[in-house]
């Protein structure tokens, strides 16, 4: 997808972080290990709450920064990295953890992106606070695979 406005990242934003909610709710049915179907229930709850923070965002931004038109739009694709989550390997918390690391990654890479190419402040501001958003949401995922393989 080729995005026209801010508001168009963050509708592909929140569109990602649903559907990787419910990939990874489906995924925990799947898995007979118990670590796995934890890890599995943490990031079903964490990309649905990425989803409700983004609309939260999304709502309290400012009309005129959600409508601006991005002169250089990054393309990527959801439906690859939906399926890159539905592919994910069931049978270690690390591999699983891992995927979804690269698919947060995907995300820092499209509001990186949005900040070396526009030349509007308040569209840098908006990517950079996505991209801390994600960055935060990496550490989290990886604090709570820590504790998990303390178990």
């Amino acid at each position: 997808m080729r995005f026209k406005t801010m508001k168009d990242v963050i509708d592909y934003s929140k569109k990602l972080h649903g559907g990787l909610s419910e990939r990874y709710a489906e995924l925990e049915q799947l898995t007979t290990s118990e670590r796995v179907q934890l890890m599995l229930d943490y990031l079903q709850r964490h990309e649905r709450h990425l989803a409700e923070t983004l609309s939260q965002y999304e709502d309290g931004a400012a009309k005129g920064v959600m409508d601006t038109w991005l002169q250089y739009t990054p393309e990527f694709h959801l439906d690859d990295l939906l399926a890159k989550a539905r592919d994910a390997s069931l049978d270690k918390v690390d591999e699983l953890v891992a995927t979804a690391l690269e698919i947060d990654d995907c995300m820092v890479k499209i509001y990186a992106d949005i900040v070396e190419n526009s030349d509007l402040d308040d569209i840098k501001d908006v990517a950079r606070s996505l991209m801390q958003l994600e960055n935060n949401e990496e550490h989290s995922i990886a604090r709570s695979a820590f504790r998990l393989n303390d178990l």
